[in-house]
């Protein structure tokens, strides 16, 4: 299938910024948007947050002078219910996401995701992630981060990220929530993303398209265009606040309903290796990435608990896996109805 666009004109992008309760990180993100050259776009902001203050209110209705950006006020969605909300109100021929806790590098960030389809079987684009402006790729073994850049694990299919590397991979298997772009057409055939999870949302979009895509379609890594990660902003799915028995309950959901859904006899016969590799993932993220648990003092006797309460969080996420199947709501909306309506809408215009 050609999935060139039909225009004599730049194609038209719809960036999606899916934002709860950080409505100051939002504030110095749209301006960074607004600031881009290339000459067609939109920002549509899913705004969901449920604290939000008069000063806040008056700097984004200030920001929504603007008639390239739309704010779109909903009751809180969850991220791929969010997503697939922006989506269906989005009027791009290209669909580029960023976190509201990110900031483009450059007024050419756009510009650079867009020159990517210029080849008609490029399908999606995820661009590189960093933690500082200017910074080197941090991966010693540079071969292997290279390899597993924007990949799913050969045995687990679980997701690999490594997007801080700085060279350019064709092809890569994902498309990163931040960052990463897509054509609308490839969303229009393979739908959008499933709804029932509450982490990893692209999973389940990219092993679609991966499944059902044509001979020589792909999705690109380009080093090109560069997103700033915010990692402690308080807000959004607050990941780094959780505790350890709620970082383990979420990827265990997320195995159980979006691999389960696309890999169900993979999981059923590698189910104990599963709950050893998030049990793992849960411990490094304590060590290296919570906040709540920053110390050894706290997080070896969370280790310790965890490993006690497994069988528990085990038998409750099947459970609710089985209530979930006994009442017809265990496969995942994936964005084929427009979302809940906006309560209101500060502008208009592409």
């Amino acid at each position: 299938m050609s999935y060139s666009i039909e225009t004599t004109s730049p194609p038209l992008v719809s960036v999606i910024v899916r934002s709860y309760n950080r409505l100051d990180a939002l504030g110095q993100l749209l301006p960074r948007l607004l600031a881009q050259r290339y000459p067609r776009f939109e920002v549509v902001v899913v705004e969901q947050s449920t604290r939000i203050t008069a000063e806040q209110r008056a700097r984004l209705d200030g920001l929504a002078v603007d008639p390239r950006l739309r704010l779109l006020y909903s009751e809180p969605l969850g991220g791929p219910r969010a997503r697939n909300f922006g989506v269906a109100a989005a009027r791009g021929d290209i669909i580029l996401f960023i976190d509201d806790d990110d900031l483009p590098l450059g007024d050419g960030w756009i510009a650079a995701h867009v020159a990517n389809y210029d080849d008609p079987l490029c399908l999606g684009v995820t661009g590189r992630h960093v933690l500082r402006a200017g910074e080197p790729s941090p991966y010693r073994l540079r071969d292997l981060a290279r390899r597993r850049c924007m990949t799913f694990s050969p045995l687990l299919k679980m997701p690999w990220t490594y997007a801080r590397i700085d060279q350019r991979k064709i092809p890569i298997e994902a498309v990163h929530g931040t960052n990463g772009s897509v054509r609308r057409q490839v969303i229009e055939q393979h739908g959008g993303w499933d709804e029932d999870t509450r982490i990893e949302d692209e999973t389940s979009f990219c092993l679609r398209v991966l499944a059902g895509k044509q001979p020589g379609e792909y999705f690109a890594f380009d080093p090109a265009p560069v997103v700033q990660r915010g990692l402690d902003v308080p807000g959004g799915l607050d990941k780094r606040y959780v505790s350890a028995f709620g970082f383990f309950a979420r990827f265990l959901e997320f195995v159980h309903v979006i691999l389960g859904r696309y890999h169900r006899r993979r999981v059923i016969a590698l189910y104990p290796l599963y709950l050893c590799v998030i049990f793992g993932w849960t411990v490094a993220w304590m060590v290296a990435d919570s906040h709540r648990y920053s110390r050894q003092a706290r997080w070896l006797p969370a280790s310790f608990a965890l490993l006690l309460a497994m069988p528990v969080l085990v038998m409750a996420q099947l459970w609710s896996g089985a209530s979930a199947g006994s009442t017809g709501s265990g496969r995942g909306s994936r964005g084929s109805s427009p979302g809940p309506r906006p309560r209101s809408s500060a502008a208009s215009g592409a």
